[in-house]
């Protein structure tokens, strides 16, 4: 079930306090108009009464979607230095819900999702759009891996992300974003080939894979994000073009 509490939505600009609903979880199953609300950008967005200034309510909920086979731990932003912590409690989470520790019924039904983590809404609405559009997310970040090698002047910060936002039959496109104001900095579009190459042939790419085996933070950002002083960023990759 889709669960939503009585909230308080309060402007950092005028101070107004604004009733609101704010979600736990999500079950896209039984509420789909609530996953279209994340994929459009407006799932607990509020205008300010006071001001007028757009308002984004924290992230912090569960998202299942049976049909879809994705099961999602989301956290606001802010957390993804926290990574580690995160994945760890969302594994026992998963894992009591619907893993070795569930009833059988559960765990029947744990077989046909796929458990991920993720920090702000850009990271959520990207992993639903990849899933719409057939994308595997490893082979995306892959694909990102290749792009901060090829794409001069990046705007590479650790508040930025780069991210999936859309496609058509030639081009995957995404943006740069700043994660707590989720403004898009700069937009690129790259062949869908780039993706392709990665997807039919994963030899050359199989020491970068290995690092999201097993993983619910699927993001490239796992590599760089609080990594301990003298390991590597990023280690093993092709040489596919974008």
């Amino acid at each position: 079930m889709s669960l939503l509490l009585d909230a308080k939505a309060i402007c950092q600009g005028c101070g107004t306090a604004m009733p609101s609903r704010l979600a736990a979880s999500v079950n896209a199953d039984r509420r789909p108009d609530l996953r279209e609300g994340i994929l459009a950008g407006a799932f607990q967005s509020e205008t300010c009464s006071g001001c007028g200034a757009e308002l984004r309510l924290p992230l912090h909920l569960s998202y299942i979607d049976n049909r879809r086979g994705q099961w999602i731990l989301a956290e606001s932003a802010d957390m993804a230095p926290d990574w580690r912590t995160v994945e760890a409690e969302a594994r026992s989470i998963f894992n009591d819900a619907h893993g070795p520790d569930a009833p059988p019924a559960a765990q029947e039904l744990g077989r046909g999702l796929v458990p991920r983590i993720v920090f702000g809404w850009a990271s959520l609405r990207e992993k639903l759009l990849a899933r719409d559009l057939g994308l595997d997310d490893v082979t995306l970040e892959l694909t990102k891996a290749v792009i901060l090698r090829e794409i001069p002047d990046a705007p590479l910060a650790d508040q930025n992300e780069l991210r999936l936002t859309g496609a058509d039959d030639e081009q995957l496109h995404l943006a740069w974003i700043e994660s707590a104001s989720e403004t898009e900095l700069m937009g690129l579009s790259i062949p869908r080939d780039a993706y392709d190459a990665i997807d039919a042939d994963p030899e050359p790419w199989t020491t970068l894979r290995g690092n999201f085996a097993d993983a619910y933070f699927v993001d490239l950002r796992r590599l760089f994000l609080a990594e301990p002083e003298g390991q590597s960023a990023m280690t093993g990759g092709g040489t596919s073009q974008v």
